[in-house]
């Protein structure tokens, strides 16, 4: 991640960000200053009985909050273009953000997400293109104290971003990050997107953030899928958060970090798995709990990347042919997998189902990614 990414707003610009987003409000909707003005209404948006509550770690009480909720409550903004999309993003009130078309940015940095946020595609074509979201809250204030990375010593210095939901979008060209959730975020759910190939990672949750859910989205030709956490040498910030659950995606032709876990605790279930290199990689200390996946392509199901706990429960399924470097070896796929069955089940309810043999309803525009 570069470090312009770390460059977020102060108190000043999150100010002027919810001025530009709640002038001119008459009878409760937004009067366009000009023709390219976003559009704000207190409306419920359309399906708002239906909000859905994640499953997995983004339902976990914790932090002060009782779930994942996004902008639950707050008004909606129909967003169009990129200063649109940032002035509805940036503070921390609540909001339900509704992007039509596809949104640019040349600059390509990582456009800034507040808490209590629901970023959410109409139709099937909603884009995010050229750059990412960074959902963070180390901002220019802190980093001209701080430096660029937040630290473990300063965890309680700053407000953490928390209660953000990603949904109905494509991302495409990023040019760091499509999304990048760092500095202590907590309760973030990642929900029905379409990913493809970014400059680097597609969903990269580290440095001490906690409790989200990253659930039916499809990943296209992506490389480095996914990490959770991004350092060998980052323990003492990561140990004891990182806990993410990664259910009923659809890893369609990626390649590596479905996802790679350092320090932290991933359940992977439900995910329709061909990939053209490994599936899961076991980095340090890393714990994962693996269940009713699909593998039908992969080189391998894990990369060794340091030392692991694995539990790969037995309604899991690989096709062995496709596995060469374990055909190749002689070894049995146990040996291969690495399990040692140490990791426990995750602290939730949750109904895995059988592994499922064609791909889940994934992506942006599948059947359900409109609902809220």
């Amino acid at each position: 991640m570069s470090k312009s990414s770390f460059w977020r707003r102060s108190s000043a610009a999150r100010a002027t960000a919810l001025v530009a987003v709640s002038t001119l409000a008459v009878g409760g909707t937004l009067l366009a200053a000009s023709a390219q003005a976003a559009t704000e209404t207190n409306a419920a948006a359309p399906n708002a009985q239906l909000y859905a509550a994640p499953i997995g770690f983004a339902s976990v009480s914790g932090y002060g909050r009782n779930g994942t909720t996004g902008g639950a409550g707050g008004p909606t903004v129909n967003v169009s273009n990129y200063s649109q999309l940032a002035a509805a993003v940036a503070d921390d009130a609540p909001r339900i953000v509704r992007v039509s078309g596809t949104i640019t940015n040349g600059g390509g940095d990582m456009l800034d997400v507040g808490s209590n946020k629901t970023i959410i595609g109409v139709g099937s074509s909603a884009t995010i293109s050229g750059f990412g979201l960074d959902i963070n809250g180390w901002g220019p204030d802190e980093v001209a104290v701080g430096g660029d990375t937040c630290d473990p010593a300063e965890k309680d210095t700053f407000t953490h971003v928390s209660n953000v939901i990603v949904q109905n979008l494509s991302f495409r060209n990023a040019a760091d990050d499509s999304i990048n959730v760092q500095c202590y975020s907590d309760h973030v759910w990642i929900n029905f997107n379409t990913f493809y190939p970014a400059n680097d990672g597609s969903v990269d949750i580290k440095r001490g953030s906690d409790l989200a859910t990253v659930s039916r989205n499809r990943f296209v030709g992506t490389d480095k899928s996914m990490l959770l956490g991004h350092s060998d040498n980052n323990g003492a910030q990561d140990r004891g958060y990182l806990r993410v659950t990664y259910h009923h995606n659809w890893f369609d032709g990626s390649n590596t970090r479905h996802p790679r876990v350092r320090f932290g605790y991933a359940h992977l279930f439900g995910n329709h798995v061909a990939v053209s290199d490994y599936f899961i990689g076991l980095g340090v200390e890393g714990k994962i709990y693996a269940d009713a996946n699909y593998v039908v392509r992969a080189k391998t199901i894990t990369q060794d990347f340091g030392n692991a706990s694995l539990t790969w429960t037995s309604n899991n399924y690989y096709n062995t042919a496709t596995i060469t470097r374990a055909n190749d070896s002689g070894k049995t796929m146990a040996d291969w997998l690495r399990i040692d069955n140490r990791v426990a089940a995750p602290p939730y309810s949750y109904s895995a189902g059988s592994a499922p043999s064609s791909p889940p309803a994934a992506g942006a525009g599948a059947p359900g990614s409109e609902t809220l």
